[in-house]
């Protein structure tokens, strides 16, 4: 006998009072119906467990297909108590966004405000270099006489290549005296003139690390460049500061001659530096970089020895002509200040003895020529990066473009702590309001940006929610549907035990 058999047989014989199959316990069944009742559903009955019979026909029809449905505005919403009262919700949840969004835009223009003051302030503190010349070295040689030619053989022989112009870290230079003398040694010179803004103090140490380091195989000419808002000249071969400390950034001509006059008395020697450069119009303000700069005549009348001809790469031909026309002393300058700068000219000079006295001898009898490179040679120094500087280089960026706003013009710096033009402030307001424009722009695209995510994480969330209750639908299934097929075994196996 099968197992559908015996189910059969079992219930035939099961008592009417078994609480398993007893008919109450079914919520639908059908009562005692004809043949013709069989054949017409509309007279189908069903009992409730209750115990009422109610008639399907009873029952409402179905809804009607979801396209065929037409939605109407449900009476109490279209009263008009209940109508402004949505209204002011919807005012209400409109007022509290735009008072967000203002508060929003207020923070907004809060920090633009603090990055444009700090930004003020960090444009006039000192920055750190961008370069690190910790370990600076030179591992080349150049001869200028093997590629260039002199301007003029006036001696056959030479044996001093002279720099006639330099700058440490004493002033405004990148190098230390000793970096200096590396520098000079590279491009081929061994001579230097070290003359450093308005102090001795970096040519004495260059001269006293020449003589300890180096055992003068490179001759160092203590200087100073006096630096004024009227001229830059040179004092050579000074061994001793006969000035107070310099506070007067435009002397007359009257007080030039008596300086002039000074150096001469200690033995030193007076040539002018880079008179191009000094009347070049300086920016914005229409007058020479060093306004009221003498002319060449009249520092000739005050009685400098000579002119720096070439200055970097710039040669200064009115006043070759002027120099050499008049018989004075002609010297060369690199004006190095960075160790990635090249030398572009060389003094050339024929000295007795490699001495600071056989040099200054020479150049004050104005025998010199020169080597000029107006390219420069290939090789090039060129430094590591600045960790610092880099790390806050960001800061600086937003410094710039805050900045660009508005122009300071100061001038030249005078090296007297001053400067050497009438100061300018040029604020561009146009760029102001296009800049809060912008801002407002950008501002715009966040908040629909803001929006667009916000309805994307609801809608994300939306669909994340119901595929976690269809999940837990489905387990829910899968547990009912075990627990049914447990209790369906468990049933049989007791009607296999009764029989």
């Amino acid at each position: 006998m099968n197992r559908n058999a015996r189910n059969l047989t079992t219930h035939d014989e099961e008592d009417d009072d078994s609480s398993v199959y007893n008919n109450e316990n079914i919520p639908f069944r059908r009562n005692n119906l004809n043949e013709e009742e069989d054949n017409n559903p509309t007279t189908l009955q069903t009992t409730t467990p209750t115990g009422t019979t109610t008639p399907f026909s009873s029952f409402p029809p179905p809804p009607p297909s979801p396209i065929q449905t037409t939605f109407t505005q449900p009476k109490w919403m279209r009263n008009p108590a209940i109508k402004n009262f949505i209204n002011k919700i919807q005012k209400y949840y409109s007022a509290k966004y735009l008072r967000k969004m203002f508060n929003r835009l207020g923070q907004f223009f809060l920090i633009i405000t603090f990055l444009g003051i700090f930004s003020i302030i960090l444009r006039y503190i000192s920055k750190p270099d961008p370069d690190d010349y910790s370990n600076v070295e030179f591992n080349w040689k150049i001869d200028p006489a093997s590629y260039l030619t002199m301007d003029a053989d006036k001696f056959g022989n030479y044996n001093i290549l002279l720099n006639g112009h330099a700058h440490t870290t004493y002033s405004d230079g990148r190098m230390t005296p000793e970096q200096l003398l590396k520098w000079s040694i590279a491009y081929g010179f061994n001579a230097v003139i070290v003359s450093d803004h308005n102090t001795l103090e970096g040519g004495l140490e260059a001269q006293r690390i020449a003589r300890e380091k180096y055992n003068d195989s490179i001759i160092v000419i203590p200087a100073m460049e006096y630096s004024s808002c009227r001229i830059h000249m040179q004092f050579i071969g000074l061994m001793v500061n006969p000035f107070p400390p310099f506070n007067k950034p435009e002397p007359t001509n009257q007080e030039l001659k008596e300086m002039i006059d000074k150096v001469h008395e200690l033995g030193g020697l007076v040539t002018v530096n880079h008179i191009p450069w000094s009347n070049s119009t300086e920016w914005k303000n229409h007058v020479g970089t060093l306004p009221n700069h003498p002319t060449r005549e009249e520092l000739h009348e005050m009685g400098v020895d000579g002119f720096e001809i070439i200055n970097g790469n710039i040669f200064d031909y009115e006043t070759y002509k002027y120099a050499r026309d008049k018989v004075l002393l002609m010297l060369t300058g690199t004006d190095v200040h960075h160790p990635s700068s090249v030398a572009h000219s060389w003094t050339v000079l024929n000295s007795p003895n490699m001495t600071v006295q056989g040099i200054m001898t020479e150049l004050r009898e104005k025998r010199t020529t020169f080597f000029f490179d107006a390219t420069g040679p290939r090789q090039v120094y060129y430094p590591n990066e600045n960790p610092t500087y880099y790390k806050l280089l960001p800061l600086f960026a937003i410094t710039n473009i805050w900045n660009s706003f508005y122009d300071d013009y100061r001038g030249m710096y005078s090296f007297q702590g001053t400067f050497c033009h009438q100061r300018k402030i040029v604020i561009h307001w146009r760029s102001y309001w296009w800049f809060v424009l912008w801002c407002l722009i950008f501002f715009g695209f966040y908040e629909l940006g803001r929006w667009g995510m916000n309805k994307l994480w609801r809608y994300g969330m939306i669909k994340f929610n119901e595929l976690k209750n269809r999940k837990g639908r489905n387990r829910r299934r899968r547990n009912n549907s075990v627990s049914s097929e447990e209790e369906t075994n468990r049933e049989n196996d007791l009607i296999d035990l009764e029989i």
